[in-house]
Order: structure tokens, then C-alpha cells, then sequence
């Protein structure tokens, strides 16, 4: 299995105080993997995040494919059957047994 490697966020730390000043301006900086941290009076255990709604989105969405996963991967029996299943579909590739989806569902 291959893995894609997921750039990190940038976290901008921003002050309470800021953001109560200029509203506006600081949270037009969350944008896209740009998070900011807002500072809480008692440091980090308080710390606050803004986040743009896409990017909580896509977050959202790995974690539920990141569950579903691991759920597939602690069942060994169906995990066992997947495993099986690749290495038919991998030797059917290679003999060339297997069709696209466009010529499986091509109108005749």
C-alpha cells in the first residue's frame, strides 16, 4: 500500500487581544492548511484553533477514511479475504482478463 504524504498546516499564533482588535483581518488569514492558534490566558492548555471550513472538511474526511481502514485492517478474516482477492485481481490484470469501467459500461 502506497501512502501520500500530507503537507502539515502552518499554525500562526495569534493573540487574543488581536483578534478582538481586528477581527476581520486575522481571520482572513485561516485560509486553506493556514490554522490559526489562538493564545488562551492560561497558555497552550487554553489555546484555541480557527480554521477554514474546506480545510476542516477535508480533515473531517481523511478521519472517517482513516477509521474505515482500521476497522477493514482489524477484521482479519475480511482483511485476509481482501489480501487474497488483490493478489487474483493483480495476475488477472497482468493477462490482461480485466476491463475498464468505461468498456464494462460502454453502450453497445
Amino acid at each position: 500500500m502506497s501512502t501520500v504524504r500530507r503537507a502539515r498546516p502552518e499554525v500562526i499564533p495569534v493573540r487574543r487581544s488581536e483578534l478582538r482588535q481586528n477581527q476581520s483581518r486575522v481571520l482572513r488569514r485561516a485560509k486553506g492548511r493556514t490554522v490559526l492558534a489562538v493564545q488562551g490566558a492560561h497558555g497552550r492548555d487554553d489555546e484555541k484553533y480557527v480554521l477554514d471550513k474546506k480545510y476542516f472538511d477535508q480533515l473531517l474526511q481523511r478521519h472517517s477514511s482513516l477509521l474505515e481502514t482500521l476497522e477493514i485492517m482489524a477484521d482479519r478474516k475480511l482483511f485476509g479475504q481482501i489480501l487474497a482477492a488483490a493478489d487474483v485481481l493483480e495476475e488477472d490484470l497482468r493477462q490482461g482478463k480485466l476491463h475498464s469501467l468505461e468498456e464494462a459500461f460502454e453502450e453497445a
